[in-house]
């Protein structure tokens, strides 16, 4: 794990993997095997340079990873049956390594019913009414979430609730959580890159979720959302990223940029990619145009001129060592929001070149698939345009939306080591 946790938080830094997973990896022999067949399968990426792929059971290191892994969920079981009130927190890290080593071998599938199992767990403190947990999107709550329980608990949900969000492109169930967006004048400033981070968790899953719930409204489908209210709740949502980015501004304001890390540098430029995208992706919500996306241009040559800069920075601090895995969105999502709605040819193609350069995972989003991905996308639209049409893609030939990435790679021979509800406290 000495290897494995600095890789797991290369983007941003993390009480979980730098503390609290050492500490129940030495007190908890379960924690102990997820943390064995996580690192099984990082050195076995460091090896040939890529993120892990479908796990290969004539591969040495995926065969010991799924043994360890198999171990890992026998234990836990046996280990909910002892009232320890301690046993929540294991049983919340270990939700959290499952889902990790299941994304790692793209097996979105599984690694979703193990977020499911987590998010189950979760008990939250909130101002407002209705489930934490649930598929009803129609309302975002003000307010702020406090998870009861012990700080360990609060630094694993943390956790949970940024890998709740990358559930939004996968399959078709995600985000599990529905989280209140965190706006409190009360709150104090933001104290450092993690804290924006966090700060902006719950507001990038309520965005996504919104950006979802829309999508039958769009297509003209019954639903229980009409336009006005879909535009007021658009209106509420933004106006608590402005006051995030607004708080983020003033943070930044504060610090002495050449005395940060080059980590730190990384990680504010991160946060100004996604502000970009998240104000795109909610702005274009109740849009049907895809013509509306070239008044972005702006927006997307800068987030394609942020990543280049993040990339040249992780090259020069660490060449042919880059991390191959990371548990926190990077560059892949935002790049990939570029290269789908970005018809700017010049610009496209230089996010998708990016893209390709960088063959890593960040949490469920793998470049190499975003990649493919972006390419047939990219392949439909300028096949359309070829018959006939010159100059800028016409509405007509543009593609306006993918199917979600599904679970195309799960394993369904993997019946052994499938999840199920079971092991819930």
């Amino acid at each position: 794990m000495a290897h494995t946790a600095p890789m797991m938080i290369c983007w941003f830094d993390s009480e979980v993997w730098q503390r609290i997973v050492v500490q129940l990896s030495h007190a908890e022999p379960a924690v102990y095997h997820t943390v064995v067949a996580l690192s099984a399968l990082h050195e076995d990426s460091q090896l040939t340079g890529h993120p892990p792929r479908k796990l290969d059971l004539t591969n040495g290191h995926h065969r010991f990873a799924l043994e360890q892994y198999g171990k890992a969920i026998s234990l836990l079981r046996r280990r909910l049956t002892s009232h320890d009130p301690q046993v929540r927190e294991l049983a919340l890290m270990c939700c959290i390594n499952f889902t990790c080593f299941e994304l790692f071998r793209q097996n979105y599938g599984n690694a979703f019913i193990h977020l499911r199992n987590g998010a189950k767990m979760l008990d939250y403190r909130r101002w407002g009414s209705g489930a934490m947990l649930g598929h009803d999107s129609r309302s975002v709550t003000r307010g702020h979430w406090a998870p009861r329980g012990s700080g360990t608990e609060t630094a694993l949900a943390k956790v949970f609730i940024h890998l709740d969000a990358h559930s939004a492109q996968f399959g078709q169930e995600g985000p599990f959580l529905r989280l209140p967006l965190g706006l409190d004048t009360r709150s104090p400033p933001i104290s450092s890159i993690v804290d924006v981070k966090q700060r902006l968790d719950p507001i990038l899953s309520n965005i996504l979720r919104f950006r979802r719930s829309c999508e039958p409204l769009l297509r003209g489908e019954p639903g229980d959302r009409d336009l006005p209210t879909a535009m007021a709740e658009q209106s509420r949502i933004c106006d608590v990223l402005m006051a995030h980015i607004a708080g983020f501004d003033d943070f930044v304001r504060t610090q002495v940029i050449s005395s940060l890390s080059s980590k730190e540098r990384r990680g504010m430029d991160v946060m100004r990619m996604q502000h970009l995208a998240l104000l795109n992706i909610l702005d274009t919500s109740l849009v049907t145009s895809e013509m509306i996306y070239d008044c972005y241009l702006e927006e997307y040559q800068t987030i394609t001129r942020l990543a280049g800069g993040i990339m040249a920075s992780f090259q020069a601090e660490y060449g042919r060592r880059r991390p191959t895995v990371a548990m926190d969105m990077g560059v892949i999502p935002s790049l990939f929001w570029v290269c789908l709605k970005c018809r700017h040819q010049p610009t496209r193609q230089h996010a998708l070149e990016l893209l390709e350069s960088w063959p890593h995972r960040e949490g469920a989003y793998d470049g190499g698939v975003m990649a493919s991905v972006v390419r047939e996308h990219m392949a439909r639209e300028g096949q359309l345009h070829a018959e006939g049409q010159s100059g800028a893609i016409p509405e007509s030939a543009r593609w306006g939306s993918i199917d979600r990435v599904d679970s195309v790679h799960d394993e369904a021979d993997d019946t052994s080591h499938r999840p199920g509800e079971g092991y819930l406290p």
